[in-house]
């Protein structure tokens, strides 16, 4: 079975995660500078990024192994709807005696 969304969200995640390293490696410090006026916040804001950075690398591991694993076939099944199907009447499992 082929799923294409798994393999979209992988992907999204890994766009995400390589943006925020991106940010991380060209501006984060500025962004960190600007929280002089209260070192509460500046610790508070170092210890946000540790976390991140510490979750962000196995989730990007996770996700490049998902799209590894869901990657989508050129030659893939596709089964046709068949749209002229007889349907049955919507009172068939409850009968005639419902109120």
């Amino acid at each position: 079975m082929h799923y294409p969304l798994r393999y979209r969200r992988a992907r999204s995640l890994l766009y995400v995660i390589a943006l925020f390293w991106l940010w991380l490696w060209l501006g984060s410090a500025a962004s960190i500078a600007a929280l002089h006026h209260s070192p509460v916040h500046a610790v508070l804001a170092m210890y946000a990024l540790a976390v991140v950075v510490l979750v962000s690398i196995p989730a990007a591991l996770l996700a490049a192994v998902r799209m590894i694993l869901t990657h989508p076939r050129r030659h893939a099944v596709v089964v046709p709807l068949n749209a002229r199907q007889t349907l049955e009447p919507a009172h068939w499992w409850y009968g005639e005696k419902a109120s």
